[in-house]
């Protein structure tokens, strides 16, 4: 939610400021940003390698065999 209004207000600003193309840039811009700062906080990237995918949920192995008799 944060980054809805943050755009809605770097858009307003935008737009007193500079009208319609101002609103676009200040906007995009501000979208941009915050996307780039989420991806770069909560990457998930982990050190030791693991990164969770290899979990059998299903009860199939690989070959496509069923372990769940």
């Amino acid at each position: 939610m944060f980054a809805i209004s943050a755009v809605k207000k770097a858009a307003t600003y935008g737009y007193k400021k500079y009208g319609i193309p101002g609103a676009i840039v200040t906007g995009l811009g501000t979208l941009l940003g915050v996307r780039f700062i989420k991806r770069k906080l909560f990457s998930g990237s982990s050190s030791d390698g693991d990164d969770g995918m290899d979990v059998d949920v299903g009860g199939e192995s690989d070959d496509g065999s069923s372990t769940a008799d």
